[in-house]
Parts: structure tokens; sequence; C-alpha cells
């Protein structure tokens, strides 16, 4: 019998002993990123068909023998959502998961809400309520109290469940490897190493911004990023999106007194942001090659996008499958634009992108005769 929560090297060594033999391992992860940039790990909890336990890692420095385990790829890994848990688990031990099956996912590929909490997928295949008491508690403060660890080992308890209910029913309909691939994208490790350079493009209302200032939006977004990463902290403390977007737009003689009154918390960096808006102006000077936003859709391509979605959403009720996972907003403007999509990769290409490629074609066809 094993503590509920493992603070010792000892106990450690002794729970990936018993747990070594497990077809899968269940998996979820506490950690707090209100004041970093990275996510703070501060708790693992695991679970196989015999045994569960929280992996307490601020008290324990090392877990290489639980890391072992996790790296074996014939051991399967369950998680719910897994994206952040894998996110926070590259940063903190460099690990990528595999195989991986996301419970969320096999959810939506089986016709369920395509975003299902983990507690709304217990109770509709388990028929357990889990409490929600814990969802917001500070998971850095020690001694963890009993409500927490029982909120904790909940989020792994009711996995194994989950993952056989759901690989049945996936395997019924034939698109276990439906699952396989989107778990091996969402696994990879490139999805979670943000490019400095690429940075501009999450900055929320770039959209709407006017293609002569975005030189200097991808300059200073990227100087963020970088400066965010080195101190490790939130890209909000050094700069808020709206701040930053403004900045860019505005006439370089206001700078001072905006910094002064509308971004407080960035008064000390003032001469950093200077430099970098004079650097855009050299990279325009020197005829510098800046990436741009792709154009609005024209009114009668944004019709197209209407038309393809319906036939999306036609094939996804046929199927009994999620609609947005078929294909999402983005993917059909991108093949639309002409652009690579996702709905002509992969599984997805044979289940519905050779027939929006074709019904795209027709649409096309018809636009030119009239």
């Amino acid at each position: 019998m094993h503590p509920n929560v493992i603070t010792t090297p000892e106990e450690l060594n002794a729970f990936c002993s018993d747990l070594a033999a497990a077809q899968w391992i269940a998996l979820d992860t506490e950690f707090m990123r209100e004041s970093t940039y990275y996510p703070n790990l501060c708790l693992l909890q695991i679970a196989s068909d015999t045994v569960a336990s929280c992996i307490d890692v601020i008290e324990l420095s090392d877990i290489e023998p639980l890391l072992h385990l996790l790296r074996e790829p014939s051991t399967v890994k369950i998680v719910h959502s897994a994206r952040q848990d894998l996110e926070v688990l590259y940063a903190t031990y460099n690990l990528s998961i595999e195989p991986l099956f996301d419970t969320q996912i096999a959810a939506s590929i089986l016709g369920m809400e395509s975003q299902v909490s983990y507690g709304a997928l217990v109770e509709q295949i388990d028929g357990t309520h889990l409490s929600k008491t814990e969802s917001r508690t500070d998971w850095l403060r020690r001694p963890l109290t009993a409500a927490q660890i029982d909120y904790a080992l909940d989020d792994v308890h009711y996995l194994g469940t989950l993952y056989l209910q759901l690989k049945s029913q996936l395997q019924a309909v034939g698109r276990e490897h439906w699952l396989t691939e989107e778990c091996q994208q969402l696994a990879a490790a490139e999805t979670f190493v943000t490019d400095p350079n690429q940075a501009w493009k999450a900055l929320k209302g770039v959209a709407s911004v006017e293609r002569r200032y975005l030189p200097c939006v991808q300059q200073l977004a990227a100087w963020r990023e970088k400066r965010a990463q080195k101190s490790n902290r939130p890209r909000r403390w050094l700069l808020p999106d709206l701040n930053l977007l403004e900045l860019c737009q505005m006439d370089p003689t206001k700078i001072t007194q905006y910094l002064h009154t509308e971004v407080p918390s960035a008064r000390s960096k003032e001469d950093e942001i200077r430099e970098q808006l004079q650097l855009v102006d050299a990279s325009i000077a020197s005829q510098a090659e800046f990436e741009v936003m792709p154009q609005r859709l024209a009114r009668e391509d944004q019709d197209k996008v209407k038309k393809l979605m319906q036939q999306v959403k036609a094939t996804a009720e046929k199927m009994g499958t999620s609609s947005s996972l078929l294909a999402n907003r983005k993917s059909i403007d991108r093949l639309v634009m002409g652009r690579a999509s996702k709905v002509e990769q992969g599984w997805r290409k044979a289940v519905v992108g050779d027939s929006l490629r074709m019904q795209l074609s027709a649409l096309n066809t018809a636009t030119e005769e009239s």
C-alpha cells in the first residue's frame, strides 16, 4: 500500500516498481502559472489499474524512476485534455509523452462535446459526480490538505475506466487511427516550443492591424517573447497585447507619455522598447522582408467558406462525430485561400478533405462563369 502523496525517493522507487508492469498509466498534473512564463509544476498524479498516488515534485527534486516509465513506448499514457499537461512536462523535464491517449479527443471523435470536461465525461460514462471545490487551489502551498489530495487523485482515478470504454467504442467504429494521429501531433515536442519570431501571430487583435504596422508588431512581439522567456515572467507583465499594438501604431513623440500613463509596468523598459522600434525603422529602410497576415477573404470567398462549413456539419452529423474536429473555420479558410490545410492531410483527407476540395472546385467554376 503506497501513501497518497509520495515525498521520498524510497517511496517513489517502491511505487515505480509496482507501476512497471502496467499496460497503461493515467496521468495528470497540477501547476501554477500566474507569475511565470513557464508553468511551475507542483504535483504529478499517477495511476494504473492497481496503484495510484500523487508525486510531490516540490519535495522530490529527482523523479527519474517515474520519468523512465513515462518514456516507455510500450505503455499507453492516458490524459484528459493533454496539451497543458504535456507542456508542463516538456518545460520541466524535457519529456515527450508517447503513446498518448487523450480522452477528450477520443470523446470528440465519438461525437460527444468537442471540449468536454473531465468531470462531465466521468459523469456520462461512469455515473460519478466529481467535486470541483479545489479547482482553483494554490498547489504551491504545503502541506497539502486532505481535500486537495482527494481532488488530485480523482483526476486520475477514473481515467482507466474512460480509456477502456472509449477505446472499445473507437474500435467499434474503426476510428482508432484518428486518435493515434491526433495524439502524435499533440505530443510532438515542437508543439511546446515558441519561436519568438512567430509570437506576433498570437497577439489578440493583430488581425485588424494595418499592414504597414506589421513589421513593428513582429519586432516588438519577438523582443517581448525573448525577454519573457529569459526572465520567466508573463508576457503581459512586460507589455500587454493591446499596449504593444498601440505602441506600434503611435507617433514616436508620444511613446514616453503613453508608457508613463497607460503602461506603468513598462516604464523601466522604455529604452529597450525604443531600441526595438528603431530596429524596425532600420529594417524597413534596408528593404528587409517581413511576413504579413493573410488578407481577409473577399465576400464571394466568405460565401464559399460558409457552404463548405455546412458540408462539414452535415458530414459530421451523418458520421456521429464532432464537426469542429473534422474541420474548423481556420482550416476551411486556408483551403479557400489555396493554402495548406489540415483537411487535406492524414485521416481527414479521405473522410472530408477530398469531398471539400471537389465542392470548392465546383464553387470556383461557378464563380468564374458568373
